[in-house]
């Protein structure tokens, strides 16, 4: 338990220690080279939210090792919002404009652990792919919380805040179906795919 905690906390140190050292070279070059300031914060943000969607993914890997559960294939064009009670319980979610290519009213998440002989209860052959997301513009197959409305899910993991939120509201809609012992905060997670 201690080893993850500080995985986590090395993770979240290297992840500042980058965006600090991105603002710097992003100041620096603004500096040098006002013309170019618009060219240079897009590739700049760009880069930013590439590392720290690598960052994010190879620390979601690692915890769910730890776990021993396989890891998930999370969502193109969506993501995944993942808590621990006991058991890994991720709910995959689509970005605006994609929907489940499966109807997933009735299952808003899936799991892995013991109870499940650490593999992943999915609607798909092969036990890592837990959802897909596809171009819809109407949204009906998943529960209306299933969706990054008006935000993608790169969006919400680079605002601590809203990332917060879509936890908390996961672990609300688990506690009303009785799921509630052990919750080990330290190894909640919101992942984004491409």
């Amino acid at each position: 338990m201690q080893s993850i905690v500080i995985i986590s906390i090395a993770l979240i140190y290297f992840q500042a220690t980058l965006n600090a050292a991105s603002c710097s070279e992003l100041k620096d070059a603004i500096n040098s080279n006002p013309e170019n300031v618009t060219e240079l914060s897009i590739n700049q943000t760009a880069e930013n939210v590439t590392k720290l969607s690598i960052n994010q993914t190879a620390a979601f890997e690692q915890i769910v090792k730890l776990t021993n559960c396989p890891v998930p294939r999370i969502p193109k064009n969506g993501g995944l919002v993942c808590v621990y009670f006991d058991n890994y319980y991720c709910k995959p979610m689509c970005n605006q404009g994609y929907d489940f290519a499966f109807l997933r009213r009735s299952r808003l998440y899936e799991e892995c652990g013991t109870k499940t002989a650490f593999t992943w209860t999915t609607q798909y052959i092969g036990g890592s792919r837990l959802a897909e997301c596809i171009v819809s513009d109407v949204l009906v197959s998943g529960q209306p919380s299933a969706y990054f409305n008006k935000k993608t899910c790169r969006e919400v993991v680079s605002d601590m805040k809203r990332k917060r939120e879509h936890l908390d509201e996961f672990i609300s809609e688990l506690k009303i179906r009785g799921i509630q012992n052990n919750q080990k905060k330290e190894l909640d997670f919101v992942t984004c795919g491409e």
